[in-house]
């Protein structure tokens, strides 16, 4: 069954409890004349003329009165009716004559469930299907709404709960589904790998099963490959489960990198989602789709075009100001400067606080269209007068960036010529040193020379290696694994200086696209300056969260340092200013040029003696979102509401 076709959901409204028709309480009618009434409103209500069967309850109940079945009878026609007063009036009145019957708080109990507004409450029908269960402990329904109450509030233990007394009482498939679904809601992938092995041994066709245990095999071992061999079952089994190649697109989208032959096999499996989706018109992440498929594309130069009418496709479905950015760069390659242009233009305007449209801008600027600034500007006052000047100033940020890396550049270019003059220099140095008589003044002095040329020749590789421009080397990188892989090399440091390490890394954050070198080393700078501001101890507090709106992580890290004061605070990323004693002054700046590279921001926060946080945002590539699994039950009982029969026997 795919969730496309079905959309499987809770059935909030099983069955009458058929398998109590045998045990049903009689009719104790005082008349005959109440007995036909009666009879006669079962036939109505079985016909679903359940106006007329209202009328015969109630005639029936002007002769007996005190009959708790004629008041229950009474309510199920009203509640077809669509009389939820009444309805909840009638079961109330047969309960309170007859108390120990277990279905009529049942009955009470799904009224509450499905019209809550009406003076009743999930809690209250929580409350009635307790009780049924109290009376009769093999009442499934009562235990199968009960546990779908319990999911609806969040409160999942309870739920899970009374869905093993389902699937003890019930053990077909569809309610060991329902009980894996909690599972995986619960994270609780050992029991729920077992749910879900234990359906496909009752029905081995079953896509979703194979669908779900994908999920499961990702979150409890990241076994991709198990993952990979899962979702091709559930394609095989059933080839318009549309959530399942979408999420089978998305695992070779994510792993490319490290297999490159992954990158025609998402392309593939998202082709074939957009031609089924054509058939069906189901799935609901077609923009996601087309962004993938655009990312998927634009790896390589040859598929520009392919990139761009996926891109433009996709932008048919839901603005996307990083899609506007992306568009944006496709356009520069292929030198159509306007069209580039007008792509940074929109994704500023969709996401006004996004960085990287406005880096590209300014890039563009500079180097193609510099007399087109001016008309720029005066274009952004118009556009949106409010927001202008904020626009204006971080255009003017990006320009100030750019001019200072072409000066780095060129910078740069002559510096790495004196560093290989200082390298001869120093191998003569020593060469001169090693021919001298070591007893010599003349020794003496070279030695003293080679270690100040040395130490010269340290300090001119460390602003080379500031001033380095290469690109970014494209993969998907695990921020999360990253950051841990970074905290246990460090943690002899942290121990030494007596600082306890938080972490609170989100379970959810998606990978971003970038260079996991240049990233670590970023990093790595980030948290030893946050230790050796702790030099008497204190407290480190990473936290990263997944910001789906705007598409980025967030990355922070807090200490419980001295803080920096505020006339100190714009100088810290300066090449070359450090706080520290004997630092080098470009440990921050490489961590900003690093982040700028990959088209984020970094925020500074901090107060003196209340410690610092650096906040990073990096971008989220669509292929590297977390796979949505739709996670919904399944109605074990498939007969309709108006198939409700009674449970007594006339």
């Amino acid at each position: 069954m795919t969730t496309q076709k079905s959309n499987p959901s809770v059935n909030p409204n099983p069955p009458a409890h058929h398998s109590h028709l045998s045990q049903a309480e009689p009719l104790p009618l005082t008349t005959t004349a109440a007995r036909d009434q009666c009879l006669l409103g079962d036939w109505y209500f079985n016909e679903r003329h359940y106006t007329l069967a209202i009328q015969s309850y109630k005639r029936a109940l002007e002769l007996d009165p005190e009959c708790a079945a004629i008041h229950h009878r009474l309510g199920l026609a009203y509640y077809k009716e669509g009389e939820f007063d009444s309805a909840r009036d009638s079961f109330k009145k047969a309960i309170s004559l007859n108390p120990s019957n277990a279905h009529y708080h049942y009955s009470l109990g799904q009224l509450l469930q499905d019209y809550r507004d009406l003076d009743g409450t999930w809690q209250e029908a929580i409350r009635e299907f307790s009780r049924a269960i109290e009376l009769d402990p093999s009442y499934v329904e009562a235990w199968y709404d009960r546990g779908s109450l319990h999911d609806k509030r969040g409160e999942l233990a309870r739920a899970c709960h009374d869905f093993q007394q389902v699937v003890a009482r019930m053990p077909n498939y569809a309610a060991r589904y329902n009980l894996a679904v909690l599972y995986i809601k619960r994270q609780m992938w050992a029991e729920a790998q077992g749910a879900l092995e234990e359906i496909l041994s009752i029905e081995p066709n079953d896509s979703d099963a194979y669908y779900h245990l994908a999920d499961v095999h990702l979150k409890s071992s990241g076994d991709l490959n198990l993952a990979i061999d899962c979702l091709k079952h559930a394609i095989e089994r059933d080839p318009d489960h549309l959530d399942a190649r979408f999420a089978l697109g998305l695992l070779y989208a994510k792993n490319r990198y490290k297999q490159p032959e992954y990158r025609q096999d998402a392309i593939t499996q998202f082709v074939e989602l957009v031609s089924s989706n054509e058939k069906l018109n189901t799935f609901d992440q077609m923009d996601q789709v087309y962004f993938i498929l655009g990312s998927l594309y634009d790896d390589v130069p040859a598929d520009a075009e392919m990139a761009i009418s996926a891109y433009q496709t996709g932008l048919e479905h839901v603005s996307s100001a990083q899609v506007r950015n992306n568009l944006g760069l496709l356009y520069l390659q292929k030198k159509q400067i306007q069209k580039a242009a007008e792509e940074f233009r929109q994704a500023i305007r969709l996401e006004p606080e996004y960085e990287a449209p406005y880096h590209n801008l300014a890039k563009l600027y500079f180097y193609e269209h510099d007399e087109e600034l001016l008309k720029d500007l005066r274009g952004w006052l118009t556009f949106n007068p409010q927001e202008a000047a904020a626009i204006i100033f971080r255009l003017s940020l990006s320009l100030i960036d750019v001019a200072r890396a072409e000066g780095h550049q060129s910078l740069f270019s002559r510096l790495h010529r004196v560093k290989n003059l200082v390298s001869v220099g120093g191998a003569q140095l020593r060469s001169a040193l090693r021919q001298s008589d070591p007893a010599s003044k003349l020794h003496g002095k070279l030695h003293r020379t080679l270690t100040q040329h040395e130490d010269s020749f340290n300090q001119l590789t460390e602003i080379l290696e500031t001033l380095r421009t290469d690109a970014p080397v494209s993969e998907l990188v695990d921020i999360n694994r990253l950051i841990e892989n970074l905290l246990i090399k460090l943690r002899s440091v942290s121990t030494g200086k007596r600082i306890e390490c938080k972490q609170q890394l989100a379970s959810n954050l998606p990978f971003i696209k970038g260079d996991s070198s240049q990233l670590k080393e970023a990093f790595h700078n980030v948290l030893i300056n946050a230790f050796e501001a702790m030099e008497d101890g204190g407290v480190l507090q990473i936290h990263t969260e997944y910001q789906p709106q705007s598409l980025q992580v967030q990355i922070s890290v807090a200490d419980s340092g001295k803080g920096i004061p505020d006339s100190l605070r714009h100088k810290i990323f300066q090449p070359g200013y450090t706080l520290k004693e004997g630092g080098s002054g470009f440990g921050l700046t490489i961590v900003q040029r690093t982040v700028r590279d990959h088209m984020g921001s970094i925020d500074l926060r901090s107060a003196e003696g209340g410690g610092t946080t650096f906040i990073i945002y990096l971008p989220v590539n669509p292929d590297a979102v977390p796979i949505k699994t739709n996670l919904q039950m399944r109605p074990i009982f498939y007969e309709a509401r108006g198939d409700l029969a009674f449970e007594e026997l006339v």
